[in-house]
């Protein structure tokens, strides 16, 4: 047989191939993508999988999310909350710091059939609790960061700190440069959680590199996006030029609707769309990945925009392998079946806004590494 499986009859939705809703068919040959074509012959694959009337999409990538189940508040288990939820691969926010990491490594990356990356904090335990992991900043060491991360370069892809007031009190500047000193030994970005900052957003953005990562980018405390007169900030917009990158991070506090449909009303579009699901917001707001990506197809977003930003532009804003984020040949065949249900729907944002929408999304089935390891079609 010329495939193992046959993913027959999808809309499928691949920017790096100018697919946005294309009829194609998948093939599947040792756990990648072989082909992707138009009518391919079911009698050359082993297994066909009928996706008529479901968008057929690399698997998600979620850029933000807390799994290191068991430890902390926030940790979830990576399968229940990402892989079941068409998330193939999922970037742990800082929850481990340089002396937990082992663990997390060991009894989650190790062990979960999703795919892991880290972010190391720069606190050393990494997010145990809600606040204060940086209240005492002799818990960033940096040395030992550095060391952890040239350890487990395979995993950790950038360095992680929470800038908000109950995380670090009056600590942000130093505790930003020290975050900043491990990001440029190991030449990694930094993600920094911008809800409710500690510090004048200028003086954040000013000390920012290309590829550092603003995530809760539409958080209402700060309004760090916003100006005083609730227009998009020149200096976020100068920042944003010089390649800082603004990623969602939903979260338990994080999105309000008002400051996104403003930001969004300019044409302040996020680079990246992600979740910050834990163990605090499974059950509302967020629920999950595709509940997040829904809502911001709710506000506007096409399809092809939103897939996009929870695929090929994770991998590109924390240089993730080149195999996956999309369906290209040689890709891992991690895939994700949507369906895009249409109905009467009411979303919430962090500060418990409701807004009606008339369309959902929710995963069917999910592919990983050529393996259907869920399906909910039945």
């Amino acid at each position: 047989m010329k495939y193992d499986m046959l993913i027959k009859g999808g809309q499928v939705y691949d920017s790096t191939q100018g697919l946005a809703g294309d009829e194609r068919d998948v093939g599947v040959r040792e756990g990648r993508v072989v082909a992707v074509e138009r009518d391919i012959d079911r009698s050359e694959s082993r297994r066909v999988v009928e996706a008529s009337g479901f968008l057929v999409t690399p698997g998600l990538i979620d850029l933000h999310v807390h799994v290191y189940e068991g430890v902390g508040v926030y940790g979830v288990n990576a399968d229940s909350y990402c892989l079941d939820r068409g998330v193939t691969t999922a970037v742990d926010t800082g929850s481990a710091g340089a002396l937990t990491f082992p663990g997390f490594r060991r009894y989650v990356i190790d062990s979960v059939t999703t795919r892991i990356f880290a972010l190391l904090h720069i606190a050393d335990h990494g997010i145990l609790g809600r606040n204060g992991e940086l209240l005492d900043l002799r818990h960033a060491d940096v040395e030992n960061a550095v060391s952890v991360v040239n350890a487990n370069r395979d995993t950790i892809v950038g360095m992680k700190i929470r800038l908000g007031k109950k995380q670090v009190g009056d600590h942000a500047t130093e505790a930003l440069r020290l975050a900043l000193e491990a990001a440029e030994a190991t030449a990694l970005p930094l993600m920094i959680h911008i809800s409710d900052l500690a510090m004048p957003v200028e003086e954040l953005l000013a000390v920012l590199r290309p590829g550092d990562i603003l995530t809760h980018c539409f958080e209402e405390q700060t309004r760090s996006v916003l100006d005083e007169k609730g227009e998009v900030s020149r200096a976020m917009l100068d920042a944003l030029d010089r390649g800082v990158l603004l990623d969602v991070g939903h979260g338990m506090g994080s999105f309000s609707l008002e400051v996104a449909e403003k930001a969004l009303r300019e044409g302040l579009k996020p680079h990246t769309v992600s979740s910050d699901v834990h163990a605090l917001n499974i059950d509302g707001p967020v629920f999950d990945q595709v509940t997040t990506l829904a809502k911001f197809l709710s506000l506007g977003m096409p399809v092809s925009e939103v897939i996009e930003r929870s695929t090929i532009a994770c991998v590109r804003s924390l240089n993730l392998p080149r195999d996956i984020g999309h369906l290209r040949a040689g890709a891992h065949a991690d895939i994700a079946l949507l369906s895009l249900e249409s109905g009467n729907f009411r979303y919430s944002d962090s500060m418990g806004r409701t807004w009606d929408a008339e369309q959902n999304l929710s995963a069917a089935a999910v592919i990983k590494g050529g393996k259907m390891v869920v399906d909910h079609r039945r």
